[in-house]
C-alpha cells in the first residue's frame, strides 16, 4: 500500500505574500515551527514550516512542488515567535517573510543552514552570578518599586517617569533579579549600541554569565550563540539588546524593560518591517503574559496618551538618587554676543570661561553638536555655488579628517579640493561647524587639554566607541564632543559641564514632533552632569532664546500645564497619538512618474473610504541616490475601522507597485518617527 505523501507550507524570509509548499520526504518529520531546508531558484534557503498538510494544496500542480532537502536539528520556533512575525507583518503592513528576514538576517541563515559544532550546554542548573550585589534602593525608589508591581498585578504596562540621575536603572536591576530567581528571561532594551556598552559592565558584575548581549555590532556567531542559548538551554537569561533583541526565540518571559521609550532610535525605518521596537516589545510581552516597564525622563506622548486612556499605568521618580537637585541652566543669546564680538570661532568667550573654570576644578566638559563631520558646507567664494552631491539633492559634507568631501546620504565620497566644479576659481570656503571643527577649535582653546570626539566617524569599530567611553568615564579625557550618542543614558561622574553648541538646529525641522524631540534631547543632556550629588550645568548657545523650548526650561513649574496644552493641540488637529498616521513614500527615477503614482495612491485611499490624505509633497532633501521623491501622508482614525482600512491600503498599494514593477518603489511606513 503507497504511502501517502505530506506536504508543508513554508515561510521564507522573502517579500512574499504566501507561503510556499513543498514535499516532505518519507524520512523526514516535521510539524508547525520546524525549520527546514528547502530548493530556492537552484539555491538552499532556511524556512519555518507554518502548516503539515496530509494532502497537496488545492491548485497547485504537483509536478512544480519541490522536495524539502533537510528537517534542521533546531529547536522549532515556538507559537509565541509565529505569532510575532504575524502580528508585526499585519501592524505594519509588510509580510510575514520580511518579518523573518528581520529575526534572521542573511548573516544567521547561513549559521542555521551551516551550523558549527556547538559545546553542549552547561548542566549547571544556574548560570555564574556576578560578583557585585544589587544596590540598595533609596526609601523613594522602594517606593516607586512597590508602585510598579502594583501596576504589573493588575496587568498593566508601567510607565517610569524618573527624572536624569533618578536611579532607574537600580530599580530594572531588581525588578530583572526578581525575574531571574522566578525562572523567567528578562529582556531589557536599550536605544542605541553606545548605551549598551557601559551599561553591559553594570549588568555583569550582577548578572555574571546569566547576561546575553545581542546587537548589530556584536559578530554574526556571537548573535547565533545568543539565539542558539535561548532555543536550547533553559537556565534564565537576561538579555541586553537594541530593537532587533524583540526577535529572540524566547521562552519563559517574564519580563521587559524599555529604557529611554521616547526615543527614535527604537524605530526601523530603512526597510521592511519599519517597526519601533518600543511597540513590538508591547506585542511580544502580551503574547508570553510578560510585564512590561517603560522608563523615560522625558515620556514620549505616546505614551502619556496610553497613560490618560488608563492602558498603562505610571509612576513617577521625580529625586535624584545622589541629591545634588536640577543642573542650572543658562542661555547664552549669540547674536548679542557676536555684536558685542564675545565670539571666538563657534564658541561664545562666556561658554569658554565656564569650561576653563570647569576644568580647572578637575572636572570634565561634554560638549554637543548634531552634526559631525568640520563643515555641512562648501561654498565658492567667487559664484556662490554650494558643492553638492552628483547624485542627491544635498550638500556635501567637508571631513577634514580624510580631506573629503561625502554625502551623508547615499556615501559618495569625493577627495576636497579648493577648486570650484562650477566655474573653476580656487575659491572654495568651509561653511558652519560640525563635531570635527568643534573639536579641533577646542584643542587650540584647551592645549594643555585632553579633546576627543564621539560620533559615527570615530567610533565605526567597537573597540574605538568602547575605549572613548572608558576613557571619559576613568577622567583620561577632559572634553568630549559628540552627537546624538553621547546623549543617552550614560553615567560620568566627574562631568560638571554640558555645553550645546547650535542649539537653533534642533528647532529648524518641520515637523509637529520638533518641539518634543528638541525638549527630550535637551533634558537628556542635562541629565548627563552632576550625577554624584553636585550640582550640574548646561550652558545653551541660541540665536532664538526666546523659543518656548527653552523658556520651558527655564520654567519647570509650567511643564505639566503645557503637555497638557500640547495634547490638546494635537488632539484637536487630529495629530498623533490621537490618530494613526502612514506616510507613503515614492521613489522612482522619473520625476513624472512619481507624481502619477502618487495621485494613484490619493486616489485609491480615497476609494476605500480614507478621507484625510495630505500630500504629495516633496521631503527636505527630495533626491536621493538619484531617485525623486515624494510623500503622502495619511491619518486613520483610531477606531474599530483601523486595522480593515490598513489593510485594504496595503492590498490596492501593493498592486499599484506591482503594476510599476521596476520602475517605482513604494514604502509604507506606519506610525513614522
Amino acid at each position: 500500500m503507497a504511502v501517502e505523501k505530506r506536504y508543508v507550507d513554508v515561510l521564507l524570509p522573502l517579500k512574499l505574500k504566501d507561503t510556499l509548499s513543498y514535499r516532505l520526504p518519507e524520512s523526514c518529520d516535521a510539524g508547525p515551527g520546524s525549520w527546514v531546508e528547502v530548493p530556492l531558484r537552484g539555491h538552499p534557503a532556511l524556512g519555518v514550516v507554518l502548516q503539515v498538510r496530509d494532502s497537496a494544496p488545492v491548485g497547485v500542480n504537483l509536478s512544480t512542488i519541490e522536495e524539502v532537502s533537510a528537517v534542521l536539528d533546531i529547536p522549532a520556533a515556538m507559537p509565541e515567535e509565529r505569532n510575532l512575525w504575524q502580528a508585526v507583518a499585519g501592524y505594519y503592513l509588510c509580510t510575514p517573510g520580511e518579518v523573518l528576514k528581520a529575526a534572521c538576517n542573511v548573516g544567521i541563515q547561513r549559521q542555521m543552514l551551516h551550523p558549527v559544532k556547538a559545546r553542549k550546554p552547561s548542566k549547571k542548573k544556574d548560570p555564574a552570578s556576578g560578583t557585585d550585589p544589587l544596590c540598595e534602593l533609596s526609601s523613594a525608589q522602594q517606593t516607586a518599586l512597590g508602585q510598579i508591581e502594583a501596576g504589573f498585578a493588575a496587568r498593566k504596562p508601567v510607565l517610569l517617569h524618573g527624572v536624569t540621575g533618578s536611579g532607574k536603572t537600580e530599580i530594572y536591576l531588581h525588578l530583572a533579579a526578581g525575574q531571574l530567581q522566578q525562572g523567567k528571561d528578562v529582556l531589557y532594551l536599550v536605544p542605541e549600541i553606545a548605551i549598551s556598552r557601559q551599561l553591559e559592565q553594570r549588568l555583569a558584575a550582577v548578572f555574571g554569565s546569566r547576561l546575553l548581549v545581542y546587537h548589530s555590532q556584536t559578530t554574526v556567531p556571537q548573535r547565533y550563540k545568543v539565539i542558539d542559548t535561548l532555543r536550547r538551554d533553559p537556565a534564565p537569561r537576561i538579555v541586553l539588546g537594541t530593537r532587533s533583541a524583540v526577535f529572540l526565540p524566547f521562552r519563559k518571559l517574564g519580563l521587559v524593560v524599555v529604557d529611554e521609550e521616547h526615543d527614535r532610535s527604537y524605530k526601523q525605518d530603512d526597510t521592511a518591517p519599519r517597526y519601533n521596537g518600543r511597540d513590538t516589545a508591547l506585542m511580544l510581552a502580551a503574547l508570553h503574559k510578560a510585564s512590561v516597564l517603560l522608563g523615560s525622563a522625558t515620556p514620549s506622548y505616546e505614551a502619556r496618551y496610553n497613560v490618560e486612556t488608563h492602558k498603562f499605568a505610571a509612576v513617577p521618580l521625580p529625586g535624584r538618587y545622589y541629591g545634588g537637585g536640577d543642573p542650572a541652566i543658562e542661555i547664552i543669546d549669540m547674536a548679542q554676543a557676536l555684536r558685542l564680538r564675545n565670539v571666538e570661532g563657534s564658541f561664545s568667550r562666556k561658554l569658554l570661561k565656564e569650561m576653563a573654570a570647569v576644568l580647572d576644578a578637575g572636572r570634565q566638559v561634554l560638549v554637543f553638536r548634531s552634526r559631525r563631520a568640520y563643515a555641512p558646507v562648501v561654498q565658492c567664494e567667487a559664484c556662490g555655488a554650494v558643492v553638492r552631491c552628483p547624485h542627491c539633492n544635498v550638500a556635501l559634507s567637508y571631513h577634514r579628517f580624510n580631506n573629503s568631501l561625502s554625502c551623508h546620504y547615499c556615501g559618495h565620497s569625493q577627495t576636497y579640493t579648493l577648486r570650484c566644479p562650477s566655474c573653476g576659481e580656487v575659491a572654495l570656503v568651509e561653511r558652519g561647524s560640525g563635531t570635527e571643527k568643534l573639536e579641533e577649535e577646542l584643542q587650540a582653546a584647551f592645549p594643555g587639554r585632553t579633546v576627543a570626539r564621539f560620533d559615527a566617524d570615530t567610533t565605526q569599530r567597537k573597540s574605538a566607541g568602547e575605549k572613548l567611553i572608558r576613557d571619559f568615564a576613568d577622567g583620561r579625557i577632559d572634553i568630549l564632543v559628540g552627537t546624538q550618542m553621547i546623549t543617552k543614558g550614560f553615567d560620568f561622574e566627574r562631568l560638571a559641564l554640558v555645553a550645546l553648541v547650535s542649539a537653533d538646529s534642533l528647532f529648524a525641522v518641520q515637523d509637529f514632533r520638533s518641539d518634543e524631540r528638541a525638549l527630550q534631547l535637551i533634558t537628556q543632556l542635562m541629565g548627563r552632569s552632576g550625577r554624584r550629588g553636585e550640582q550640574g550645568k548646561i550652558v545653551i548657545q541660541t540665536f532664538q532664546p526666546e523659543h518656548p523650548v527653552l523658556q520651558r526650561l527655564l520654567h519647570p513649574e509650567l511643564n505639566e500645564a503645557v503637555d497638557e496644552q500640547l495634547m490638546a493641540e494635537r488632539k484637536t488637529f487630529g495629530y498623533p497619538p490621537y490618530v494613526r498616521m502612514i506616510a507613503v513614500t515614492v521613489k522612482d527615477h522619473y520625476e513624472g512618474r512619481v507624481w502619477n503614482v502618487c495621485r494613484l495612491i490619493r486616489e485609491t485611499a480615497a476609494a476605500i473610504g480614507i478621507c484625510d490624505i495630505a500630500g504629495p509633497t516633496t521631503p527636505a532633501v527630495d533626491v536621493v541616490a538619484d531617485e525623486h521623491i515624494a510623500q503622502c501622508w495619511i491619518k486613520l482614525p483610531r477606531n474599530r475601522t483601523l486595522v480593515s482600512l490598513k489593510q485594504q491600503l496595503y492590498e490596492r498599494i501593493d498592486q499599484i507597485e506591482r503594476d510599476f514593477k521596476g520602475h517605482t518603489t513604494i514604502i509604507i511606513d506606519v506610525d513614522p518617527a
